[in-house]
This record gives structure tokens, sequence and C-alpha cells, in this order.
């Protein structure tokens, strides 16, 4: 059966089957000189137009002097309505008014009660499963739906309750009735104006509708400090990416971000910098960490997600305007056996545009023997964690959920954030704190990521995990197609216990180091920041006998003699090694590719 749509005040209303647009008409909420499309066809029209419309107009036709008016809701004996040409709102008797004509204390126009009044909110419900698939992702529940599916959240007070959201929240509702400006009226006539999704009608900020979005997920081991990171990188981000890429970094809904908000005014904003602070530990389930709807006859657990807006400070870069979302969760949540469907807390990796493993040093048994003892992380007897086996279980959803062959390998970037850089930094035999990968090019002045630089410090770090734990390095290279790995430190320094036994830091001590390198690298793999030109020079020399075999680097290592088989996102990167400076060959497929599209796009 066809569905029904109507133009009120430039916004699509509906959908409506054959008998609700019926009943509009007799209602007169639309006459021949509506704009209606059908969901047979995409192009608005006439009503008249419709031929099989055009009868009902023919009986209908009024004096044209005469508006109907428009019903805002119902009760048992009173309704209200408002007038069609100002806006005015009134109330009154069922009874009295029915069939009636009164004339607008406003405006003065001639205004016709219909017969039959029934609630403007009378359409058929619309069942998750009717509602088809779309080009809006839900950042929540990660479903798909059309624009012309979205819900809106009641205002009145009266309206509380929501069969998906719980009985404390306010309901969820599909609009058909519209103010002046186009805005949502619920039935009590109030303004809505925030948005949910129509599958777990949690809220929707408006950008996610007008803007694309970029997805994130952030996995690591309980206790990698991953919420530490999320916060250290984001304060930073606020700062960097205006200054040196052009582009504004900021909350598009605070009350969404209220929790990394938190997080970052206890690390970066105190008033007393000098005064011990700890974050909570990121839970599985709970307030602040997850929202818990009805879905399906049970409860489901949701993470929450951070989302930012990135806008281009310039005309020039629309392309940059952006929703950046990233997920943060529990350790927990990637122990085998956790990813149910009462609880899909990270079904997001399937969307993600990049995705950072954090890698704890201090959890891991044979690194650890080799970190700084005076940090309270390595003095105590922490628990040790495979986080080799949480690679592999992150691994495996990704599999199932974004349907892959075994053999086939996942092309989004991959960034392995080896953790507590301080603990280990005498292992690295390179100073981060003199290596600073953001450059200005002279000319434009504009923000270049030297990513030779950035893979250069990876293969370092690659090698000591080779050492360390080569299941790591082994395990991410066969399943990413790019794989990448930097060192970062959430503090800056060594963290801090204090009397109560709590591992944290004060405030006035943190100078994080590197942080925000992993997140400019996905920007730079998505072409949304420039890379800086590899300089010419004499001091480097090609590496010898390096060659690509089977979509990998291979060649002699200069120094220890044993082979190397690097992923080809080393292609054309300059490598220090024992003092020497080496350059890796250029892809030449790759480059042929992209010519031979025409379209220098990373993910084209």
């Amino acid at each position: 059966m066809a569905e029904w749509y109507y133009k009120k005040n430039g916004v699509s209303v509906g959908p409506f089957n054959e008998d609700d647009l019926l009943l509009l008409i007799r209602q007169g909420r639309v006459n021949g000189n509506s704009i209606l499309r059908d969901s047979s066809e995409f192009v608005w029209k006439t009503a008249s137009d419709f031929p099989e419309l055009a009868p009902y107009f023919l009986e209908t036709e009024e004096d044209s002097s005469e508006v109907a008016a428009e019903i805002l809701s119902v009760g048992n004996t009173d309704f209200k309505f408002s007038c069609p040409v100002c806006h005015q709102n009134y109330t009154g008797a069922i009874a009295l008014y029915e069939g009636q004509k009164i004339i607008c204390r406003h405006c003065s126009a001639e205004i016709r009660i219909p017969t039959g009044i029934t609630s403007p909110e009378a359409v058929p419900e619309i069942l998750p499963e009717e509602i088809p698939e779309g080009e809006i992702l839900c950042p929540h529940c990660w479903k798909t739906f059309p624009r012309q599916y979205i819900m809106y959240i009641s205002t009145h007070p009266s309206l509380i309750g929501d069969p998906v959201c719980g009985e404390h929240e306010q309901t969820r509702f599909f609009p058909v009735v519209f103010n002046s400006i186009g805005q949502p009226l619920d039935s009590e006539g109030m303004v809505c104006t925030d948005m949910a999704c129509p599958h777990c009608h949690l809220r929707l900020p408006a950008s996610i509708v007008d803007l694309n979005s970029l997805y994130f997920s952030i996995v690591g081991a309980p206790a990698s400090g991953k919420s530490y990171f999320l916060t250290a990188f984001t304060h930073i981000l606020r700062k960097i990416l205006p200054e040196s890429f052009g582009c504004s970094f900021m909350d598009i809904d605070p009350q969404m971000n209220s929790m990394l908000n938190s997080y970052e005014e206890m690390l970066f904003m105190s008033v007393s910098r000098d005064r011990f602070v700890a974050l909570p530990k990121t839970q599985q389930i709970g307030e602040g960490f997850s929202n818990q709807i009805f879905m399906n006859g049970m409860a489901v657990d949701l993470p929450k997600p951070f989302i930012f807006e990135m806008k281009p400070l310039f005309s020039s870069g629309k392309e940059k305007h952006l929703n950046v979302i990233f997920y943060d969760n529990a350790g927990e949540h990637f122990q085998p056996g956790s990813d149910v469907v009462m609880n899909p807390a990270t079904q997001h990796l399937s969307h993600s545009n990049g995705i950072i493993f954090t890698f704890d040093p201090t959890a891991d048994a044979s690194m650890r023997r080799e970190c700084d003892r005076n940090d309270p992380q390595v003095a105590e007897a922490l628990k040790i964690t495979d986080q080799n086996v949480l690679l592999c279980e992150m691994i495996s959803r990704l599999r199932r959920h974004a349907n892959l062959r075994t053999d086939e390998r996942y092309p989004v970037p991959c960034v392995v954030c080896v953790a507590k850089h301080d603990v280990w930094s005498s292992l690295l035999d390179r100073n981060l704190r003199e290596l600073n990968p953001v450059r200005t090019n002279p000319d434009t002045l504009e923000g270049t990521l030297d990513t030779d630089l950035i893979l250069d410090v990876s293969f370092g770090v690659r090698e000591l995990l080779l050492k360390a734990n080569p299941a790591i390095v082994n395990t991410a290279e066969s399943f990413f197609e790019h794989v990448v790995y930097i060192p970062v430190s959430n503090f800056g320094t060594l963290a801090t216990k204090n009397a109560n036994g709590a591992i944290g830091i004060i405030p006035e001590n943190i100078h994080p180091l590197w942080t925000e390198v992993p997140f400019l690298y996905l920007l730079c793999k998505l072409d949304l920041i420039q890379k800086t030109k590899p300089s010419a020079s004499s001091r480097v020399q090609p590496m010898p006998g390096c060659r690509i075999v089977d979509n990998m680097l291979v060649f002699e290592h200069p120094e220890t003699h044993h082979r190397v088989i690097l992923p080809l996102e080393y292609c054309g990167a300059c490598l220090t090694i024992a003092g020497n400076r080496y350059r890796l060959p250029e892809n030449e497929q790759e480059k042929f590719v992209k010519r031979k599209n025409g379209n220098d796009s990373f993910w084209d």
C-alpha cells in the first residue's frame, strides 16, 4: 500500500496510508493546492494533480477565503486547535465547536472547525521492523534509517513515559503538526527541538542529521588508561586543530559529553592544581557510562558516545565539517563471551573509521620487568593481562559484525598506542620531548603532519614489541592492512599514589606527550589534514634489497641481519637504524591506482 507525505511550511509530514490521507482531506488539513508525494516516486506534486485524489477536491471545494483549523490535541471533551494563518491557539469543547465556523480574534480569518475531530497523533504506530535502512546512522544503536523517520522528544511535563527509554523519560513521537517555522509540536502543542532515533529512542544531536560523521573506537585492557588518554587528547585537540590545521574542535552537545568534560575539568582546569586527582574506572554499565533501553522485551545497555564537531575556520574546507564520535569501552567489554545481545557495547567497531588499541606495558609480563619501578603502577603487584587475547577478541568481533571472510584483511587503519611511555621511555632511543610531528608550511602557514617522523618512531616501538610481545605485532599486522605503533604518555610524568592507595596524578604535573598524535595520524589517513612533504637529504640511502612481496615490504635488517616484514603502511618512509637513515621504496601500485581513479582520497 502506498504511503503519502505532504509539505507543511516546507517540512515533509508523514507517512500516512490512504485512509489517513482521506481523513486529512475531509478535515481540510490537505486541500487541492497542498504539495504531496507518494512512496512510489520522489516527485512532489499538487494534490489535485494526482488522478486518484482529484475527485475528492472537486467534492469538497468551498469558499477560498475559508481556512480549516489545525488540530493540536484532543481530550475526552475538549480539544486544542490553532489558526492556520496566524497560529493563534484556542481551546474549546468538542460538542460546541465541531463543524462550526469562527472568526480568529487575532487576524480575523474565517476558520472552519472540521467534523469528526481526531487527534493529530492518531496515525498508525510505526514499528521498528517497518523502518527501512537509510542515510542516517544512529551513534547509540548503530542502526540506519531515512531522514523522514526521525522521532522527536516531547517537552510538555505531562507527556512522561516512553516504552523504549523508560517510564521517567519524555515521550518520543513521530511529528505530524508543525508551527510556522517548521518546528514540530507535541500532542499538547509545545514546541519540540530534540530529535531521537526511531529504533532506540535515544537523543540525537541535530548535527547527526546535517553532517557526515567519523567514528573512532578506543580499545584496551582494564586500567590501561583509556579514559585518561581520551581526556588528554581531546583537551589538546581543542587547541592544536584551530592553531595548526584551521579547524575548530568543540562539543556538539555538552550534555552528551558531560562525563568527559568533568574529567577534563578535573585534570586540566582544577582550581586546586596541587591536589591529587584520580579518574574513576570506566564501568561496563551504569549511569554516565551507558544508556539502558528496552527493546524486544529485554533491557539493553548501549555505551554513551562522545560527540564533537570539527568545523573548518575557512569556507574552502567545507569537506572537513564533520561529527567526530569516540567510544571508550571498559576493558571488560572485550573479554571473550561478553559480546551478547543484552550488551552490544562494542558493535561500533564495525562502523569505525579508525581503531586505537591501547597496549599497557605495565600489564605485560615481559615489558613490566623493564619498566621504571618508581611508578606505583609498576611497584605494586598489579594484575598481568594477556592483551593479545583482547586483540584477538576484538578482531573476532570485527569479522562477525563486518561479515568478513577468514582470509580477508581489514582496510580500516589501526593505531597501537603503547601507553605510559614514562615508565618505559629508557627502552626507546628517541626523546619524544624533542620530537614534534606537527609542522607548518612556510608558504601557506598551514599545518602538516610529519608522517615520516611518526613511522620512524613507530618502527622503533615495533622492534621493542617484537622482543617483548611479538604476538601483538603479528596479530595486528595479519588482520589490519594499515598498522602503526605510537608511544603516548597521558601524564608526561610518573603516576602518583595517595594515602588511600589510589593511583592518579597531581594536575600541575601533567604534561601529556604525543597523546594527540594517534588521532592526527588517522585524520591524515582520511585526507583531512595534509602530510609533510619529505625533504631530500643526501644522508638518506635506499634500504638495501628492500622489495614488495605479497603486499608486504621485505628487507634484511641492516644491523641484526634478520628478515623484516612490514605492512605497506611504511612505503616511502625514512627509518633511523643505529644512527643511519634508510628510505623504503614507494608503493608504485598504489600511486597508479590513485592516478587512474583521478582521486587522491585514501578511502577511494
